[in-house]
């Protein structure tokens, strides 16, 4: 048998599709993080309550674990098919927020949410696919873009808002995921087959946990992925109430937190390999809640952004940790048990910021609400501690470009 196979170059099916699916990942970091920056304009749209105003972020992320839910059926159709549903979901649901109606708006966010889980799952899971040696460098090439658009949402709202062209952002962003779909369902997106052999699983360092630990872990990705989202999208609010100098800067403050949390994950890699997984995460947590704190005591614009890029520094670590060790701890039952993390993973980022509102409407203040995330952080050092298996004190560092890791 020839040993000289034709091979395609990377993404070779179609680069023009490689360019426009990274295009739409930037898009889709924008919509990802559309709530947190706009959510002041919506309560004083309606005059919402913080509580009222916490079902979006429910919205989204209930709509998200949909999208994901699909996957399966989906891709099995083709994965240009996924793709296209994914954007046209993404443009349907954000053009949705310039309804007249809250519980259409509502409804608009539950949309683009269930279009963001099929588009970015996919997207992950068809780069690699493609990419297969040269895996590592596309997916982190992919994920770039997402949090390239997660820092420009902040600025992009801000603009828009000092400019009273809300509405045309929304409209334009929605053209742009409309456009991404028209592209790519005019492109042949299937992988090719290769006898390049795939390679074969690495198989867990230990294939059972304790039933406590198991429990653990999914309460840790339940915590972690809920005190995420309760600071980036609760921030903005946060900051416009707090009558400071800032005038429109507001919409800034979450663009603080991704930007701290993407830059922490560019740094961790660069850790001696003797920094422990344990220890890397106890002191991101200490970081993330004294980031927090001093949130929760920030008088300007200033104290809020130093306060959340605290923070985001200090969470950047969790999550691809959190994903290391499901690996490690179920080896080849991981795709299955990820399924459950996942699921309750998006779960916390529907439930802990709607309960930041509920608190908020309760009690009076917006910053009373925010201990929901703090309280998030000490939660998560105490299971941390708790997790004596010997695997969850393995030094290897994590792998940050795991197509898993958002």
């Amino acid at each position: 048998m020839s040993s000289i196979q034709t091979r395609p170059p990377l993404l070779s099916i179609s680069s023009a599709a490689s360019v426009v699916l990274h295009a739409g990942f930037v898009i889709a970091g924008v919509a990802t993080t559309l709530i947190g920056p706009i959510l002041p304009i919506l309560i004083g749209r309606w005059t919402l309550s913080d509580q009222r105003a916490g079902l979006f972020f429910t919205a989204q992320f209930c709509g998200s674990m949909a999208g994901v839910s699909s996957i399966r059926w989906l891709i099995a159709r083709g994965y240009r098919q996924t793709f296209v549903c994914g954007f046209i979901l993404i443009a349907a649901g954000v053009a949705g927020l310039n309804l007249a109606s809250y519980a259409a708006c509502l409804g608009a966010t539950f949309v683009f949410g269930c279009g963001l889980g099929q588009a970015l799952s996919t997207a992950n899971l068809w780069v690699a696919e493609i990419a297969k040696a040269r895996r590592v460098a596309a997916l982190s090439i992919l994920n770039l873009q997402w949090g390239i658009g997660a820092i420009a949402c902040s600025l992009l709202v801000m603009l828009a808002q000092r400019h009273a062209a809300t509405s045309l952002l929304l409209y334009a962003l929605a053209a742009c995921s409309a456009l991404a779909a028209l592209i790519l369902a005019g492109m042949n997106m299937e992988p090719e087959e290769t006898e390049e052999a795939e390679e074969e699983p690495k198989p867990g360092l230990q294939t059972g946990i304790s039933q406590r630990s198991a429990l653990s872990l999914g309460a840790l990705f339940f915590l972690y992925v809920g005190s995420e989202n309760s600071v980036a999208g609760w921030v903005a609010s946060l900051t416009k109430r707090m009558n400071s100098d800032s005038g429109d800067l507001w919409a800034l403050a979450p663009m603080f937190f991704w930007g701290g949390l993407i830059a922490g994950r560019a740094l961790v890699p660069m850790l001696p390999l003797r920094w422990r997984e344990r220890k890397l995460l106890a002191s991101g947590l200490i970081l993330a809640a004294a980031g927090i704190c001093f949130l929760l005591r920030a008088k300007t614009f200033a104290g809020v952004a130093i306060s959340v890029t605290a923070a985001g520094l200090g969470l950047a670590a969790i999550y691809p940790i959190l994903v290391a060790w499901m690996v490690k701890a179920f080896g080849e039952r991981s795709r299955r048990i990820g399924a459950i993390m996942f699921a309750l993973a998006g779960l916390g980022a529907a439930v802990m910021p709607w309960f930041v509102g509920l608190t908020s409407t309760g009690t009076g203040s917006l910053r009373a609400g925010l201990l929901v995330p703090l309280a998030g952080c000490l939660a998560m050092f105490v299971l941390i501690a708790t997790m004596r298996e010997p695997l969850f004190s393995e030094s290897r560092p994590p792998d940050f470009n795991n197509p898993l890791v958002p």
